[in-house]
């Protein structure tokens, strides 16, 4: 591949290796200096094609470029399209945990990160999906990081068994303190914990008439209602983090609630980042529907 072709899916930029690998002479990148066709960037060795057009992905290739690292946590997981806040910042990880003087912009995480635990999107080197999804996990603030566990397991980025992983192969590595405390909720007890969590709302806001685990017949099935309102005949399902991942399940939720709207009833459906972190949305809607 030309060096044009090259710095050109590298959003207009290049390395001096890069260029000696395509037998770029020493003197022949000095032309290529002084004509302006290539310029100078902050860091030694890398260089921007004139005239390149400005690209979003332009700062992750530069940081990639200057570190030799590949892209983790908050950008990696921008790449893999989920659902984290930008912190203004690239994040990049050493392989081999030295120190690194980065240019401005950039955040270089001195983590053990075996060669496994990389791959390419986009052209660029990248941690892989679940390397990544633990990663934000450890440092996602803890709230940010119950809801994205949430999303992480229902998408089958990562599984429970991944959490456990690392906790036992890497053990005493920075985040892993939080990943402890988010994989009890990540396992099958989380439904029943939700379930209590449930009942206390409910108890504390003074909000009577319920049921738990009413029985509910329609079309020749039984199903069973995680909290039932009988009298006004509303339903309310809660869905634990395996939810979206155990197709069984995902296809028996949602034959009951056909037939619990078929049968006049009305649902609503909370997830356990719902009850831990907006009980205020959760008892709002209830009490909204209550009192329609």
């Amino acid at each position: 591949m030309a060096w044009t072709d090259l710095a050109a899916r590298q959003a207009g930029l290049i390395t001096r290796r890069q260029l000696l690998d395509r037998q770029i002479a020493a003197s022949t990148l000095d032309r290529l200096l002084i004509n302006d066709r290539l310029r100078r960037t902050p860091t030694d060795g890398v260089y921007r094609v004139s005239g390149a057009p400005e690209t979003e992905l332009r700062p992750a290739w530069y940081a990639v470029l200057s570190s030799h690292s590949p892209l983790s946590y908050l950008s990696a997981a921008r790449l893999w399209e989920m659902p984290v806040d930008d912190d203004g910042l690239v994040h990049v990880t050493r392989f081999d945990r030295r120190r690194l003087d980065w240019p401005p912009g950039v955040r270089v995480h001195r983590v053990a990160l075996e060669p496994a635990a990389v791959t390419r999107r986009l052209g660029l080197a990248v941690t892989t999906r679940a390397e990544t999804a633990l990663d934000c996990l450890g440092w996602l603030s803890l709230g940010r990081a119950g809801t994205f566990a949430d999303r992480a397991v229902q998408e089958e980025w990562i599984t429970p068994a991944d959490v456990e992983r690392r906790l036992v192969e890497q053990a005493g590595r920075w985040g892993n303190r939080q990943l402890r405390r988010l994989l009890p909720r990540m396992h099958d007890g989380a439904h029943a914990e939700s379930e209590r969590r449930m009942v206390r709302l409910l108890r504390g806001a003074g909000i009577g008439g319920w049921v738990a685990h009413l029985p509910f017949l329609a079309g020749g099935r039984r199903f069973e209602l995680d909290f039932a309102f009988p009298g006004r005949r509303i339903a309310i399902e809660i869905d634990g983090y395996r939810y979206h991942s155990e197709s069984d399940r995902f296809q028996r939720d949602r034959t009951k609630q056909n037939a619990l709207v078929a049968a006049g009833w009305r649902v609503l459906r909370f997830t356990w980042a719902d009850i831990t972190e907006r009980p205020t949305y959760v008892l709002a809607e209830i009490t909204r529907l209550l009192a329609a």
